[in-house]
């Protein structure tokens, strides 16, 4: 099967966000887009809601209206729909995420509460699948920002996230910001004292190690090297201005290995206000 984004939809306003962003990443990869819609229609029938062929034809209508709304933004791009019958969104597109080179789905969808900033699908999407998957906000992202930054811990999965940082630049443009977060008490490492310019030494050259594979097999590649007192969530959210996608690994060193998302994956998630691109690491 050929290269394609996959795209889930409900029709809603930030699926179609997604879809837009999708659809622009689509084009600078010259690759094409899958858009799927997942209707549940024993869920229907079992409530005497509705019958089985308005659920179907309202996935559809997502599916139709998705489609159009990309053909907007990049006409060029090739894309196809596909309406699935299934209890679980989140299930469908982790299974058919398998044949794709990168998912992408909105933050949330028509079904979420007020206030939450996360839906369940996207959450289980980001959680379980194994190709790439950008969570897009329901927040207008600067379309001339072309910079990534990524998270470095020293972790194989961070290394995993430095390459697809890379491939989504190498698409794009931009350079890819490496970022080495790390924090102390500031009672005990008191801001600009020497203790703290020990410590940040120290960081860069764990950086500079972590890095240093990736530089070998890109040596090329255009990344700079950022070192930030900050908690590692917070330091990806405001460490780098004006960048265009935030890259996470799903679990880092210190994550627990039961959990699909590790602390930092989860909390960047749930705070950005521009889209998210979530990578495990195939061995774990």
């Amino acid at each position: 099967m050929s290269e394609h984004i996959l795209v889930g939809t409900d029709g809603s306003k930030v699926a179609l966000s997604a879809a837009e962003w999708a659809a622009l990443e689509a084009e600078d990869r010259g690759v094409g887009v899958t858009v799927v819609g997942v209707y549940d229609a024993n869920a229907f029938h079992r409530r005497l809601v509705r019958p089985k062929d308005l659920a179907e034809r309202e996935a559809e209508r997502a599916v139709t209206t998705t489609i159009a709304r990309m053909a907007e933004v990049a006409p060029v791009v090739d894309a196809v729909g596909e309406v699935v019958e299934g209890p679980s969104p989140a299930r469908e597109l982790i299974l058919r995420s398998e044949s794709a080179t990168l998912v992408v789905i909105g933050s949330y969808g028509t079904g979420l509460l007020h206030g939450t900033r996360l839906g369940t699908v996207a959450d289980q999407v980001a959680a379980h699948s194994r190709v790439p998957v950008v969570v897009v906000p329901n927040v207008p992202t600067e379309t001339d920002a072309r910079d990534v930054v990524v998270g470095v811990d020293g972790s194989p999965g961070a290394e995993v996230s430095v390459e697809a940082a890379l491939e989504f630049t190498a698409a794009s443009g931009g350079r890819v910001h490496a970022l080495w977060a790390w924090s102390a008490p500031e009672a005990m490492v008191p801001i600009g004292s020497p203790e703290e310019e020990q410590l940040r030494r120290w960081r860069r050259a764990d950086l500079d190690k972590a890095l240093r594979p990736v530089l070998k097999r890109h040596p090329n590649a255009d990344i700079v090297h950022e070192v930030v007192r900050d908690p590692p969530a917070r330091a990806l959210l405001t460490g780098v201005p004006r960048v265009r996608l935030i890259v996470v690994g799903a679990r880092g060193a210190q994550g627990f290995s039961p959990l699909p998302l590790g602390g930092v994956a989860r909390g960047v998630l749930y705070h950005s206000d521009i889209p998210v691109m979530v990578v495990h690491h195939p061995d774990v």
